[in-house]
């Protein structure tokens, strides 16, 4: 379906929770800034490159790998054991814990024993089996499952925390977090002592040495790994590097991402069981650590998907979670909801795709927004984004989605779609906006009416020739955009065409799973090129210029000859240093600026903006880190309307605190989404695109308002 979903009815409960929204801001604003300290003290994107690097050489040759660890291990004492499913694993822990009579099996998180459900496994067996992580141990005893990765209970305030402990320990614990932490210490410190399995995950192993890599802040790793005589590691078959250089290079991105500092409290390189040669150089097994060592290497799809161009990067994943933490979608509805039944999160739907099923995992993909951030921000380069895009593809669309797409793709059908909406519209048009229809997607909104002005182009320059891309919001909603684009660039010289037979970019079908019209539409487009042959290519959409640049050579490989032509407007005008410089306000108005997610997260153009509004006279104010996604998000805020509210909401908010009326963006979408909230907010603000701000400079310069 299109529309509605039991996932979604969740997702609505989840925006009405206000505990688990104060929980989703707190801990995702701590991480952020924390993050942003210790990435500005170091060459942060250097590490990224390098380790982006690692898993490219590594991730190939997996089985080569796990084999050269194998034989390492071993010689070091270990046992090793590989399996292929959940289920033997699960067989292979009880075999252990059965031959050594075991009764307490302690652990140290690993999402590996989610993947394979291996708690209530060994609990209906008769073990008992006690989570040691705070997180862990938190969620154990609710009964529940991590919601995040590395911050299991990261969906509980202290004061559910504290009621959790009192119910669960019979007596009453404060919640002040000092003394929850106090509590959890105090609880567990018996069962380390006392049990005779400690089970843990890993997150690196290097297989020149054989060594498993745990990282922790707590110290109950090191306690689980060392205390029992019996050491169980489990780990999956992407986690494996070639040496410890390696390993040190993703230990650093891994801490960095994961938690917002430069090493964690504990990094603990394991080389088979504990051992002594204190007497005589004799080499004894079993000294004050474990005197067995059994590392189960689970794969579970994941060679499979090592072959699979489509699904590989998924594997290069380090499972440091700071991709949730800048995702605005799991910011506003957590990892229950957005996710898999054991991974959260964007990259949790790519690991259920590998481990369970794409059919599994196709339930969930509405939810990502596609703003990029995520892929911005992981410390290894993986493009969650635009690898669930592809998982969408191999699904393919729904009779909904491939309807829809076919409106974008059939240009006469949705130009007479749009004549006869025009005239629908009048009726319930007021001031330039419709007013609130019963739909979900427009719901308690006043979205602007659709404007078919025919713009008349007046005789152009002679310079070099600039193909204007439209796009479908500007052709149907924003003619005014038009009309500054060509004032801009004629003032400037430049001959500038913007054919009637340019086509939508894509992006709709792109995100309704049909890249066969992606596809087509990119076909046509490319034929106007080719009859044009401009000297440039512009945009006013920073995702239509992402579906041109990335997108269309994918799809049709002649396009990546236009690459190196295609520009955003203000990027144009910066590269170019074209700007109107006697255009300046009198005062230095203040203005505030947007940006939009593709902007920044995807074409990098972050410093852009700023460079054009302050040559044309303006105080230019951005809002404080994280950036604020303002909900638009195409496809994704009809399918999830609930959602995008959401988000606006936030970043109306951020709007306010600056405390300016004028916003300037880059983004035909955003400025639909600020528009469509101007009248239910209050008139309070006036946005506008940065080419029609370039065109208003250009018009005072020319009517004598500016000193020269």
């Amino acid at each position: 379906m299109l529309f509605g979903s039991r996932r979604k009815k969740e997702a609505r409960r989840a925006l009405r929770d206000e505990n688990l929204q104060k929980a989703l801001n707190k801990a995702s604003g701590e991480h952020y800034q924390k993050y942003l300290s210790t990435k500005n003290s170091m060459a942060w994107q250097d590490y990224k490159d390098r380790a982006r690097a690692i898993r490219q050489e590594c991730v190939p040759k997996l089985q080569e790998l796990i084999q050269k660890f194998s034989e390492e291990a071993t010689k070091a004492g270990a046992n090793v054991y590989r399996v292929r499913t959940a289920e033997e694993a699960l067989v292979l822990v009880e075999k252990i814990a059965s031959e050594k009579k075991a009764k307490l099996v302690v652990k140290s998180k690993s999402m590996v024993s989610e993947e394979i459900g291996l708690n209530e496994h060994l609990a209906k067996k008769g073990y008992q089996v006690v989570e040691t992580d705070l997180g862990e141990w938190i969620i154990q005893l609710a009964g529940e499952r991590p919601s995040h990765i590395t911050a299991p209970a990261l969906h509980k305030t202290k004061e559910e925390v504290a009621e959790i402990l009192s119910r669960h320990l019979q007596k009453p614990i404060p919640a002040d977090i000092r003394e929850i932490v106090k509590v959890a210490r105090q609880e567990l410190r018996k069962y380390f002592i006392q049990a005779d399995i400690g089970i843990s995950g890993a997150n690196l192993a290097i297989a020149e040495s054989g060594t498993l890599v745990l990282v922790s802040n707590e110290g109950n790793a090191r306690l689980v790994t060392s205390l029992p005589p019996v050491h169980i590691a489990l780990l999956t078959t992407e986690k494996f590097v070639d040496t410890m250089e390696q390993a040190t290079t993703l230990l650093k991105v891994l801490v960095t991402a994961s938690a917002g500092l430069k090493l964690t409290s504990y990094v603990s390189f394991i080389t088979g069981p504990s051992r002594t040669s204190d007497i005589e150089k004799e080499l004894v097994l079993g000294a004050h650590g474990p005197q067995e060592v059994h590392i189960i290497i689970l794969d579970n799809g994941r060679l499979d998907a090592s072959q699979d161009k489509d699904l590989e990067e998924t594997l290069y994943c380090l499972k440091c979670g700071g991709c949730m933490l800048v995702c605005p979608v799991f910011q506003a509805v957590g990892g229950y909801v957005y996710g898999g039944p054991v991974y959260p999160g964007g990259i949790g739907v790519l690991l259920t795709a590998i481990t369970r099923s794409i059919k599994d995992a196709s339930k969930l993909l509405d939810f990502c927004a596609d703003c990029k951030k995520c892929q911005d921000f992981c410390p290894v380069g993986i493009p969650t984004a635009d690898l669930l895009l592809k998982l969408k593809h191999k699904k393919g669309p729904s009779l909904g989605e491939r309807l829809l797409s076919n409106l974008f793709r059939q240009k006469s059908l949705a130009e007479a779609g749009a004549k006869f909406f025009s005239i629908f519209q009048k009726p319930l048009q007021k001031n330039g906006y419709l007013r609130s229809l019963p739909f979900p997607w427009i719901k308690g909104k006043s979205i602007p009416v659709l404007n078919l002005k025919k713009i008349s182009w007046p005789e152009n320059a002679k310079g070099q020739k600039v193909y204007f891309f439209q796009g479908c919001l500007v052709k149907f909603f924003f003619p005014e955009i038009q009309e500054s684009v060509f004032k801009t660039l004629s003032h400037f010289g430049f001959k500038v065409v913007s054919p009637s037979d340019q086509v939508c970019c894509g992006a709709p079908s792109l995100h309704l799973a049909n890249q066969k019209d992606v596809k087509a539409l990119a076909l046509k487009n490319l034929e106007s090129f080719e009859k044009e042959k401009p000297d440039f290519i512009l945009t006013v959409c920073p995702a239509g210029n992402s579906i041109l640049k990335n997108v269309y050579p994918e799809v049709v490989a002649e396009s990546s000859a236009w690459r190196d032509k295609i520009f955003d407007f203000t990027e144009f005008l910066a590269k170019k240093g074209l700007f109107p410089t006697k255009a300046k306000p009198g005062q230095m108005q203040e203005i505030y600026y947007h940006y939009p997610c593709h902007y920044v997260n995807d074409l990098k153009l972050r410093d852009i903006p700023q460079k054009l509004l302050q040559a044309l006279g303006y105080n230019f104010k951005e809002e404080k880190e994280p950036l604020a996604c303002c909900g638009f998000c195409g496809v994704f805020s009809l399918k999830n309307p609930e959602i995008s509210e959401h988000l606006w909401e936030k970043k109306k908010q951020k709007i306010l605190e600056q405390n300016v009326c004028l916003i300037a963006t880059d983004c035909p979408g955003c400025i639909f989404q600020f528009k469509s909230h101007s009248k239910k907010d209050g008139p309070f603000f006036q946005v506008f695109h940065t080419a029609e701000l370039s065109a208003k400079g250009i018009d005072r310069i020319k009517n004598g308002l500016e000193n020269s």
